[in-house]
């Protein structure tokens, strides 16, 4: 009896190992990089979401409402964008590289160094920043849609 009981003891170690061992996934999904996800939601065209959707220090300014705004090629890295029906290359340049500043998924850096704070979904942005020097200072707001 004393030997039966040691064999089902050594029978439940041995089956629990190798159902321990085979559970591990041996392949497992690598681990998403939230700036390649916060890129790949930048990556396509935005259009200005209404006439009242552009505003410098809270007033809006109806210059930019066929304002067209495109990511391409972002990544963790960065990625280009560019605009058309801009009113002003002070407050949006025709095109031009950015990055995301300081590793911070909702802050980008363009290359004329003007910073972006960013809030996006999947068919939203809304972008703020500070323009200084010239006409066109202040703080400026505009929120998008996807096309």
């Amino acid at each position: 009896m004393r030997q039966a009981i040691k064999y089902l003891i050594f029978l439940f170690f041995v089956l629990s190992l190798f159902i321990g061992c085979n559970s591990a996934d041996p392949d497992p999904d690598p681990v998403a990089d939230p700036l390649d996800n916060q890129a790949t939601l930048l990556n396509g065209t935005w259009i200005l979401k209404d006439a009242s959707s552009a505003t410098k220090d809270g007033n809006v300014v109806s210059d930019f409402e066929n304002i067209t705004l495109t990511f391409s090629g972002g990544s963790k890295n960065g990625g280009n964008y560019s605009t058309t029906n801009s009113a002003t290359a002070d407050v949006w340049p025709s095109s031009g590289t950015w990055t995301f500043q300081n590793g911070d998924k909702n802050k980008l850096l363009r290359s004329d160094n003007v910073v972006l704070s960013i809030s996006l979904t999947s068919t939203t942005l809304r972008t703020s920043f500070v323009v200084s020097g010239g006409l066109k200072e202040g703080n400026w707001v505009f929120d998008f849609i996807k096309q």
